[in-house]
Formats: structure tokens, sequence, C-alpha cells
């Protein structure tokens, strides 16, 4: 399609709610990441199951036994993504972003997050390309908390005045 054929679509979206929710048993998880910039899975404490979980499950999926809190390496692999060229107004200013599912090191089962890169073209996110999670400075205690990029760019994403890595 030719820049002169083209038509934007847009969506005109402006939703407010004001609500009181809670994370339940996952909150953990978040007050982690929020207050120590720390990835928090589960552990299935079965010995003879032992699935690490990201994100993490009160109970084991696998077996339904209790799972036990841990802390997850902050690198990782991407097993899954895709470019993202249409969002909502809270997105708007990233696009294009890539999302993914990361299968952290360590971990038997993936996170789907965001990815983001300097140069964002579909070799930068591919399967199999090795990221690391960077932290937004001014963290609320959700998942747009940190993000991942690819690791030769770790670096700079950390140096840049609204982010910071992790521990």
């Amino acid at each position: 399609m030719s820049k002169e054929n083209f038509q934007a679509h847009e969506i005109r979206d402006r939703i407010k709610i004001d609500y009181k929710y809670t994370y339940g048993g996952q909150s953990k998880f978040f007050i982690e990441v929020m207050n120590n910039k720390k990835l928090l899975g589960t552990k299935c404490t079965n010995p003879q199951c032992g699935k690490v979980w990201m994100p993490p499950r009160i109970n084991c999926s696998e077996c339904y036994t209790p799972a036990e809190w841990i802390e997850m390496k902050q690198t990782g692999v991407i097993m899954v993504s895709t470019i993202v060229w249409y969002t909502t107004s809270a997105f708007i200013k990233a696009i294009p972003y890539g999302v993914g599912f990361i299968k952290l090191d360590g971990a038997d089962t993936s996170l789907l997050q965001g990815i983001f890169s300097e140069n964002l073209v579909p070799s930068k996110i591919k399967k199999g390309r090795r990221v690391k999670a960077v932290f937004s400075k001014e963290r609320e205690g959700k998942m747009t908390d940190f993000f991942f990029v690819p690791e030769e760019e770790y670096e700079n994403w950390i140096n840049k005045p609204k982010y910071e890595g992790g521990v």
C-alpha cells in the first residue's frame, strides 16, 4: 500500500474508572517489583514435580501442590514475539513496541511482557534472542513497571533518565 492511499483508522478512547482491587496471593510479586526491583516466581514444593512458574502460581498447575516464592534471574530468552502497531492511548507513545513470551533463566514457563529496542525490527526480538529486564524508576506495582531489552542494549537503557537496572 502506498503512502498516498493510506488511511489511518482511529479509535477514540477515554476510560476513567476509579476502583481499588487486590492482586490477592500474587501481591508479593508486584510488591517486590515495586520496592526492590526483583522478579519473583514460584516453585512447586512437591519433590516429584518441582516446576518453576513464571508468572508465579500459588499452587502448582501441574500437580496442585502449594508453591513457594523464589527469586528469579532477570535474564532470559524470547520464546515467541510480535511487534505491536495498534494500541490504546495508554501505550500510543510507545508504538511500535514488542511483546513476547520470555522464559527467564531457571523457569519452566514463560512470562508475557513488553520488549523494547532502540531500533525495533523483527530480528531484534526473534525467538532465541537473549533479553534482560529493565525497570522504570517510578514504579507503581504494575506489570508495566518493567520490560525486557536485548542484552546488548541493556547498558544503554539503564543509563536513560527514566530507567534503571534490577538487582
